[in-house]
């Protein structure tokens, strides 16, 4: 005759693994996006439309890194680049992501369609990349497809990523991104400074150069990029992302 504890212990297991079966195929993700009205609705939607969908939301990394240690089956995180805590980035939490759960897929979800965003994030290793102006359904397909191992960047994504990979296939010519790529880091740091509307002697101080250098720094900048004055070297800036 079994016992009471052996019973118990019988049912116990036959409700784990019932959990378990109904669990059995679902996609467990970690909404990171700090405009929580947002992120709960289009999360509530996606579930709504696809019942394998499961959904922990977090506003920050430090909620993120709390609700991936509780939860170990979560194995793809979407994330939006710009957060509002401490950290302001979004790749800076999946690398923190990353320590907790090395092989975690991560989908980037994003206002920013930018040669330099994409980029910092291809770097970070993300497999999927998707802007906020998309359709729900295009979200919806990056995330099975990244669930499933594969890569998927959504139609604006895509074609800026054109101009990362290839060269000859540029968006914009007047606003290259690989000319931009052409300036040393050094000019590229004058070159962030300018489009913040820095004058040539703050600049100077701040980089710890002299004003002259930066002048000459400035005409090589401005030759490189084709551009002729301030206010196109803004515009530039505003186009490839390293102004908004």
């Amino acid at each position: 005759m079994q016992s009471e504890y052996q019973t118990e212990n019988r049912f116990r297991n036959k409700a784990t693994a019932i959990t378990q079966a109904v669990d059995f195929g679902m996609t467990h993700i970690l909404f990171l996006d700090d405009h929580a009205g947002l992120r709960d609705g289009i999360g509530f939607l996606l579930s709504q439309k696809n019942g394998r969908l499961k959904f922990f939301y977090a506003t920050n990394r430090e909620e993120g890194e709390k609700i991936l240690r509780e939860n170990s089956e979560i194995s793809l995180a979407i994330i939006d680049l710009n957060l509002e805590d401490e950290s302001k980035d979004g790749l800076s939490a999946l690398k923190a992501f990353r320590k907790i759960k090395s092989d975690l897929k991560a989908i980037i979800f994003t206002m920013y369609a930018d040669p330099i965003h994409i980029e910092r994030s291809l770097k970070a290793g993300v497999q999927g990349y998707v802007t906020k102006n998309a359709e729900i359904e295009e979200l919806e397909n990056a995330i099975l497809t990244v669930a499933s191992g594969k890569n998927c960047f959504n139609s604006a994504a895509s074609k800026i990523m054109q101009s990362i990979i290839s060269p000859d296939n540029i968006l914009d010519e007047k606003f290259s991104y690989m000319d931009y790529k052409s300036l040393t880091k050094s000019e590229q740091e004058v070159f962030s400074l300018l489009a913040q509307k820095k004058e040539t002697d703050e600049i100077a101080k701040m980089l710890g150069k002299k004003e002259k250098t930066v002048i000459n720094q400035r005409s090589i900048i401005y030759q490189k990029l084709n551009v002729h004055d301030r206010l196109e070297l803004i515009e530039f800036a505003k186009n490839i992302g390293v102004l908004f």
